[in-house]
């Protein structure tokens, strides 16, 4: 398969994720952690975690269609792409209790850390690409750095001194559907914006 057939794969797999995580989210309380669609007693569990599964998938098949161009943000994206699927294949406990506000569970670190660690390598990613790339691969790339960045340190900061609450699910529901946006469209992009 060549790189147009794996960004095909993964423009397929993260708008097949996005669908069925905005199924699942729509049907949670907008003050509750998305990830809490993918606890166990959730009624969405199975969608959930196939959605998010995808993603991972998408964006390793994404990290391949990079990687002879633009090597940094395919490394980036590599890294993501594990860490994504952890965090479906570890999920947390109802209610996703998280320190400081919160008694917390082993799954339940491991499920957070594998999230941070995949929305991270994927900011980092927009980050290579911004820097790497040129034309209109480049202003979507520094856009889409520009307007997720903020919202995912917004919902850092959230987390540590809010907790689960409105303000903290909202910041997080914006700031999720902004990497999906941008790794939606670096797959969907003409193949003609990926050369470096």
């Amino acid at each position: 398969m060549d790189d147009g057939g794996f960004r095909h794969v993964s423009a397929v797999l993260s708008l097949l994720a996005v669908a069925g995580l905005a199924f699942c989210v729509l049907s949670e309380p907008p003050g509750s952690y998305v990830s809490e669609a993918g606890a166990p007693d959730s009624a969405h569990y199975g969608i959930y975690r196939a959605s998010v599964i995808a993603i991972g998938l998408g964006a390793a098949a994404l990290a391949t269609s990079l990687l002879r161009p633009f090597a940094l943000a395919a490394a980036a994206l590599f890294a993501a792409a594990p860490a994504i699927i952890g965090s479906a294949v570890v999920p947390c406990t109802p209610g996703c209790p998280l320190p400081p506000y919160a008694v917390t569970t082993a799954r339940d670190l491991v499920h957070a850390v594998t999230s941070m660690v995949g929305v991270g390598c994927c900011a980092l990613a927009m980050l290579a690409l911004a820097r790497s790339a040129t034309g209109p691969l480049r202003r979507l790339s520094w856009l889409a750095v520009w307007c997720a960045w903020p919202a995912l340190l917004a919902t850092a900061l959230s987390m540590l001194t809010l907790g689960r609450g409105l303000s903290t699910g909202v910041l997080e529901r914006i700031a999720l559907t902004l990497c999906l946006a941008w790794i939606v469209a670096v797959s969907l992009a003409p193949g003609r914006w990926l050369r470096s």
